[in-house]
């Protein structure tokens, strides 16, 4: 009876445990949407810009706030010189009334400073969002390369064996064997440098997504191959996509504001000839007198900016000269972008077009070509040189084809970020 029981708990422990392998699998594939996600919600650099954000955003109350009041308390001594007497005791409270609008306007130069720091929240989120993908892209491409050179260098391994049981039989070829040795030690240099391509895009990758560099990254979900001219791409042409880079850039938002900061720090600048009256109240108290107040005065202070013109027209032309330099950054990143756009554009065209020769074309062939060599040197019909030219043929095909594909992909986000659209994740 226990036996049994025994039995069938382990059966319902396989069942469970296969019922869970496919989702287990399932999450283990990284796709570019979770890596985006996870570049948002974990990125240090992105949390410390909002923050600062959050930081900046403060100083809006803190420079609306009236200035603190100020209270004073002074002894007068007429008759003794001694410090725990005096004869009179004299308090004092002052307090700027803000008349002159200064208030105002400093608020609205530190909204202008917070307006700075949330516009580069949003840029700072795009440009990682392009290192990931970019990271992404590059880590996809290496594998597939590894991969197929791996197979390829499997592939000649057979050649060779076959090739060197034909030389007990005194039909093979040594030179054809050495051939082909020195094709696979090429192949394992080439799986050296990818392993080193690979490690590098795993610890940028990792990095990014505020993990450890050299913890594992799992499967990556490979994107589909483009469909018809056009029909992948965010936008339908190229003037389209430079007009929507053109209001839509994360940077120009940025570039706005630091115009924006400069002209409330001109009207800021302007108004501060009209200075602030300061209300004084004064109370004496004698120390011979029973009351407590015998006398008080009233009076009204203000500064005299107008006998300090350097300074105050000194800080109109500092205010001046950065609304200058924003609007040139502003002028330079739309020629800037303009000419980015057009340039990723073309490279996604080129990419595709590349996509579609090697997939419709070169390679179709050269699997041809490689699977007849094979079935040649099987037979006796070929020979091994001519599989490993073969071979290297529809290897590079096949490399050429990961490659364009990856770089269509990683272009066509690298649009999407300068376009400053999401259409792609």
């Amino acid at each position: 009876m226990r036996a049994r029981a025994t039995s069938a708990r382990s059966v319902l422990f396989v069942l469970l445990a296969a019922a869970a392998l496919p989702a287990t699998a399932a999450d283990s594939v990284l796709t570019l949407e979770r890596v985006v996600g996870e570049v948002r919600a974990h990125n240090p650099q992105l949390r410390a810009a909002t923050a600062m954000a959050a930081a900046d955003r403060e100083r809006i109350a803190q420079a609306a706030a009236w200035e603190d009041p100020v209270a004073g308390l002074e002894f007068q001594r007429d008759s003794s010189n001694r410090l725990t007497t005096y004869d009179h005791a004299e308090l004092s409270l002052t307090q700027k009334i803000p008349l002159s609008g200064n208030r105002e306007r400093r608020r609205a130069l530190a909204a202008a400073g917070a307006d700075i720091s949330t516009a580069a929240i949003r840029s700072r989120e795009f440009m990682l969002i392009a290192e990931a993908r970019d990271a992404f892209f590059q880590l996809l491409r290496a594998r597939e390369q590894l991969a197929l050179t791996k197979e390829t260098a499997q592939l000649l391994t057979q050649a060779v064996d076959i090739t060197r049981s034909r030389l007990t039989t005194g039909n093979g070829n040594v030179a054809a064997v050495l051939m082909a040795e020195t094709e696979r030690v090429r192949l394992d240099e080439r799986v050296i440098m990818l392993d080193r391509e690979i490690a590098d895009a795993s610890a940028a990758l990792n990095t990014l997504r505020d993990l450890p560099p050299q913890a594992p990254v799992g499967e990556l979900a490979a994107p589909a191959l483009p469909a018809a001219a056009g029909t992948d791409l965010p936008f339908a042409t190229l003037a389209d996509a430079q007009a929507h880079a053109l209001a839509h850039r994360p940077e120009f938002a940025e570039t706005t504001a630091r115009i924006t900061e400069a002209q409330r720090a001109r009207e800021l600048a302007d108004r501060a000839w009209r200075p602030d009256p300061e209300v004084m109240v004064k109370a004496r108290h004698m120390n011979t007198d029973s009351r407590v107040i015998k006398s008080y005065d009233t009076g009204i202070a203000v500064s005299l900016p107008w006998f300090n013109d350097g300074k105050y027209r000194s800080a109109q032309r500092e205010a001046d000269k950065r609304r200058e330099a924003a609007e040139l950054d502003a002028a330079a990143l739309r020629t800037k972008t303009v000419a980015e756009v057009r340039d990723m554009w073309q490279r996604i065209e080129t990419a595709r077009r590349n996509l579609e020769l090697f997939r419709d074309k070169l390679l179709p062939l050269a699997r041809q070509g490689a699977e007849a060599t094979q079935q040649g040197l099987i037979n006796g019909s070929v020979s091994i040189a001519e599989l490993v030219v073969a071979q290297r043929s529809l290897v590079d095909a096949q490399i050429s084809l990961a490659a364009n594909l990856a770089d269509f992909h990683r272009y066509r986000a690298m649009l999407a970020t300068l376009a400053g659209t999401t259409d792609h994740p």
